[in-house]
């Protein structure tokens, strides 16, 4: 029987999987966006100021500095050597060439229209940026002389990080407790999708290999969902899901799907002990189950808790 490992009640229902975690480098003050070219990954410490880089092949990486001087850095993007960096007080974009012997000092590239931008992103010559004040997602290209921003996306709620996936881009709104995307080769992506609610205070993702990584800032977690499953006209999301009656004696319905999909069920102790698939508002049968509390799980990422009685 598939087994699936729980740390505590609460930390299990707002996530999607908990990853374990080992320190390679402490003593950062406040690191946030994250950058790796070969071997080194750069540092946004944004209480610090400043680009910070460890050799993630040393026994014990030790940070040093890059560039100071900063005004509050989030988020990082690498183009060749040059690497971008989200000053969000600065309400700007600079950037520094990686390969210089003492690149002490970063350049601006954007210092107007922007609202705190926090997560960047790069597609081809387009840098995608979060602005998480203003609640947009903007865009400069970084040929331009001067790059000028264009807002892609509004009406976000404080939206953090960004990740490419194919032509879609995944946002993290912070203030939303959600993710949700864009796809960057419409005409006119000025809504975005909401694929997955009840994340608690997501802030960084990344992707790699079809994985959605996300960081949890409130609550200290990563989570991860499966991009594969999410398919199925926005991951059978609607607007709001749940699941009734609960408690149930006999059969409990999901309501708010769009379109059949897969589900698990677990007890208290994360032992799978039911999957099937279901579609909106169709009935699965827990006669046979003890009586205690259960969680059900949908292909979407989504997990709630429901009692059998």
């Amino acid at each position: 029987m598939k087994k699936i490992y729980i740390i505590t009640t609460v930390l299990f229902l707002s996530s999607i999987n908990l990853i374990a975690q080992t320190n390679i480098v402490t003593g950062l003050n406040t690191p946030f966006g994250i950058a790796l070219h070969g071997n080194d990954l750069y540092i946004a410490e944004r209480f610090g100021n400043k680009i910070s880089k460890i050799d993630i092949t040393a026994a014990t990486p030790t940070p040093t500095d890059v560039v100071t001087g900063l005004k509050r850095p989030t988020g990082l993007a690498l183009h060749g050597d040059d690497l971008y960096i989200a000053e969000s007080n600065g309400n700007k974009i600079s950037k520094i060439d990686i390969t210089a012997a003492t690149p002490t000092t970063a350049t601006d590239v954007v210092t107007t229209a922007l609202d705190s931008p926090s997560g960047l992103v790069l597609f081809e010559d387009d840098l995608y940026i979060a602005e998480y004040n203003g609640g947009n997602i903007s865009k400069i290209d970084i040929t331009a002389t001067p790059p000028t921003p264009t807002v892609v996306v509004t009406g976000l709620d404080y939206p953090s990080g960004l990740a490419l996936h194919g032509d879609d881009l995944y946002i993290a709104e912070f203030g939303g407790n959600k993710i949700s995307k864009i796809n960057i080769t419409a005409a006119t992506p000025t809504t975005a999708t909401a694929i997955i609610t009840g994340v608690n205070s997501p802030w960084h993702l990344i992707i790699d290999n079809n994985i959605l990584y996300i960081s949890r800032s409130n609550d200290g977690a990563v989570s991860k969902v499966d991009l594969s499953s999410l398919s199925l006209e926005e991951n059978l999301l609607r607007h709001e899901l749940s699941v009734f009656p609960n408690p149930s004696s006999d059969f409990i319905h999901v309501s708010g799907l769009t379109a059949k999909g897969k589900y698990s069920i677990f007890n208290i102790l994360g032992a799978e002990i039911k999957k099937g698939t279901v579609s909106n508002q169709e009935g699965i049968d827990i006669r046979n189950f003890k009586n205690g509390l259960y969680f059900l799980k949908l292909d979407n990422g989504n997990i709630f808790k429901f009692m059998k009685e």
